[in-house]
């Protein structure tokens, strides 16, 4: 069964190109906001095979924050599979289906905004799913929908004594009509959402399965490294890359505005024609600030009333009522906001399209 979200109050029942299964459409507003029509893309995808495996096409990234974990959870929530049975995989780069809610029409992950917009999107795929499921069951048992139960992944019809796992009825579920309205659960009721659940990413990058960008191998791929200048904002003032285009291995040697690449055979050979380079640059342009110059324009702006954002109770009437107050300075230099990993990225420029990779 595939789902995704393409209408806030319609849904379009869309035909499967091959294979079997359900494919619908489900617009539906980001969790901020369930009310107002605001004008969303469409979103979320799940899949459910005859093998009862739940795929969840996340489309935030997962760098640790447990997005490929929580998202599916909410599905799960909704759908009432089995925990078991779920997976997760990442979504391609698609906006017009896989928009943050929270950005607009753009695309991606940040600002803990992932489940802030998706939170009401993957309830409502994951119940619409499950209706759909019910609907297929009762119309075959000739019974009606509500007498239908479902937990964890089984549909059954107490008073007959049938039941049957949702992969039996994912291609049936394909002729039912989309429900335009599905109830949500009780969050009392919740037996994935805050509960303890295994993380589904947690079992491949332990063991080395995972796969990152660095584990492609192309046909005929190069890999490319840059040479950057220690200060932001920096520039190349002129490069002599002789002794870099004479290491074997090594293909070309390109000046960046704002770096040099060395392109080689493989990994090591990019590295030994990069630390080969001679660059001189120009840092006419450079950001010079250092961490005590960032304190110091931090220390005169906290002096400084600023916009208030929201105000609750009298908090400096508190503090000049209080017996004791504790007053404390905490300084940290600047970090860099990057990842701890080398930040890579898998290109292949073909017959017109570029195709990337990252991660």
């Amino acid at each position: 069964m595939n789902v995704f979200l393409v209408d806030r109050r319609d849904f379009l029942r869309l035909g499967l190109a091959a294979g079997t299964g359900l494919v619908l459409g489900v617009r539906l507003a980001g969790a901020a906001d369930d009310a107002a029509p605001a004008a969303v893309t469409p979103d979320v995808f799940v899949r459910i095979g005859e093998d009862d495996t739940v795929t969840v096409i996340v489309k935030h990234i997962e760098f640790g924050q447990g997005t490929f974990t929580g998202l599916p959870t909410v599905v799960a929530e909704e759908l009432d599979c089995d925990w078991s049975r779920v997976r997760a995989v990442g979504a391609p780069a698609d906006p017009a289906r896989y928009a943050n809610l929270n950005w607009g029409g753009a695309q991606g992950t940040g600002g803990s905004s992932s489940m802030n917009n998706a939170y009401t999107q993957m309830r409502r795929a994951g119940a619409t799913a499950r209706a759909m499921l019910v609907a297929a069951a009762a119309r075959a048992w000739q019974v009606r929908p509500g007498e239908i139960t479902v937990h964890r992944g089984v549909l059954r019809h107490a008073a007959s004594g049938r039941e049957a796992r949702f992969g039996e009825f994912a291609a049936a579920a394909r002729a039912e009509a989309v429900p335009k309205n599905v109830a949500l659960k009780d969050p009392a009721d919740f037996v994935y959402i805050g509960h303890d659940l295994p993380r589904l990413d947690i079992p491949a990058k332990s063991d080395g399965s995972a796969v990152y960008t660095q584990d492609f191998r192309l046909p005929g791929m190069l890999t490319a490294l840059v040479a950057h200048p220690r200060r932001f904002g920096a520039g190349v003032a002129r490069v002599d890359d002789a002794a870099a285009r004479a290491v074997d291995g090594v293909v070309e040697v390109l000046t960046l505005p704002s770096g040099v690449a060395v392109v080689a055979r493989d990994f090591w050979t990019a590295r030994k024609g990069r630390e080969a380079l001679a660059v001189e640059w120009d840092e006419t342009k450079a950001c010079r600030r250092s961490s005590d110059d960032i304190l110091d324009q931090y220390r005169t702006l906290a002096a400084q009333p600023g916009l208030v954002a929201r105000a609750d109770g009298d908090a400096a009437g508190a503090l000049a009522a209080a017996a004791t107050t504790l007053d404390a300075d905490y300084e940290f230099p600047y970090l860099a906001h990057a990842a701890m990993e080398p930040m890579n990225a898998v290109a292949r420029f073909e017959n017109g399209a570029l195709e990337m990779w990252y991660g």
